[in-house]
């Protein structure tokens, strides 16, 4: 029978990852007052496996070794591991100390998730994968709804579509999403009806008309009003870049994390979520001004729904102004715009190459 001694730390994927992978039959924790909410949250997670823990004080030596030596003693016959990848480096060094001198396997989940056995340095990919819903139940957040490419119908993407080109050209589109916003129009309203001399829009029935000086828009499908109307359209295509990725396991759009307070109260929403089944993804798309609040958003989600594992990304259509790009150099957010200036585009197929490179990127 195996048993795995665990430390934990701050971050819950590793830990969870080297239970996942190794499947042993028996966990045992160590955990400290500062991780015990986390102890609970990782203890959930765990079906058919046998856990006990112990609360230790992580920066006690001496007795770091006792519980782990202990542990061992108390279940002869049993076959022992232990994953140093969390804890403080004086649980690890302590709790190796002991592992070592029985000659047992230790190993460390480095942010490639390569498994690394200790004793020679040999790496084995992990193969395990994880679920969104895990990623975001190791957070504490287990009530959230999304929506995907396939809820939208082929006439809605066609005007997503639409709506793109004329937005890189010198349509006059934008003066209609401003006067979207002069009307206040509810983009979930089920009908809406303007005309002037320039502007005749129809949304009734599912069935939406636009008539501007210099270009038309028909679409039919419970969304189109709202993807004219908001910034989904630009959602929609980024969703449809990423759909190519080779590494993408899960896409996610419109994804709204529940407070855990109850009252179905949207705590925060998540553009587009990308998980690879082993880290997660995350990209607030901004087809228009970028706010300071909008890279404080995107801090947030990624640093309480993902951990160290996770990228965030904000993907513009125009190049933002300076002091946000400095910011988002700051906070570690990566940045893809696709116009830099009147004669620069990139080509959106590129942000393929920004997900590869952000995925073999390690943090420190």
């Amino acid at each position: 029978m195996t048993h795995q001694i665990v430390l934990l730390g701050g971050q819950l994927l590793p830990v969870y990852i080297g239970v996942l992978e190794r499947k042993p039959q028996v966990v045992h924790i160590l955990y400290t007052k500062e991780t015990v909410r986390l102890r609970t949250r990782l203890v959930k997670q765990f079906n058919g496996i046998q856990i006990f823990d112990y609360q230790i004080n992580p920066y006690d030596y001496d007795s770091i070794q006792e519980t782990v030596t202990n542990i061992i003693c108390n279940n002869e016959g049993a076959t022992f591991e232990l994953n140093l990848t969390s804890g403080t480096k004086l649980m690890a060094l302590a709790s190796q100390q002991v592992i070592n001198t029985l000659d047992c396997f230790s190993f460390y989940i480095d942010q490639k998730q390569n498994m690394i056995d200790l004793s020679n340095g040999t790496k084995t990919k992990i193969n395990s994968l994880i679920s969104t819903r895990t990623f975001l139940s190791l957070s504490n957040h287990n009530t959230f709804t999304s929506t995907t490419l396939k809820s939208f119908n082929k006439e809605e993407l066609a005007l997503a579509n639409s709506i793109f080109v004329l937005r890189k050209n010198k349509s006059g589109i934008a003066k209609l999403f401003k006067l979207f916003r002069t009307l206040k129009a509810d983009s979930e309203s089920k009908s809406f009806s303007y005309s002037n001399s320039k502007y005749k829009i129809s949304w009734r029935n599912n069935i939406l008309s636009v008539k501007a000086p210099r270009f038309s828009l028909n679409a039919k499908g419970k969304n189109a009003f709202k993807i004219l109307t908001t910034g989904l359209w630009w959602e929609l295509i980024i969703s449809i870049v990423v759909n190519d990725w080779k590494s993408a396991k899960e896409i996610l759009m419109s994804v709204a994390i529940k407070s855990n307070k109850g009252g179905n109260i949207d705590k925060n929403e998540i553009d587009i979520l990308i998980n690879t089944g082993q880290n997660v993804f995350f990209i607030e798309c901004k087809s228009g001004i970028i706010l300071q609040s909008d890279i404080n958003k995107i801090k947030t989600v990624g640093r309480f729904y993902g951990g160290i594992s996770s990228k965030s990304i904000l993907v513009s259509f125009y190049k933002p102004q300076n002091y946000i790009i400095e910011k988002c150099l700051d906070l570690g957010i990566e940045l893809f715009y696709l116009v830099e200036n009147s004669s620069k585009r990139y080509e959106l197929k590129t942000l393929i190459n920004k997900l590869d490179r952000l995925l073999n990127r390690i943090e420190l």
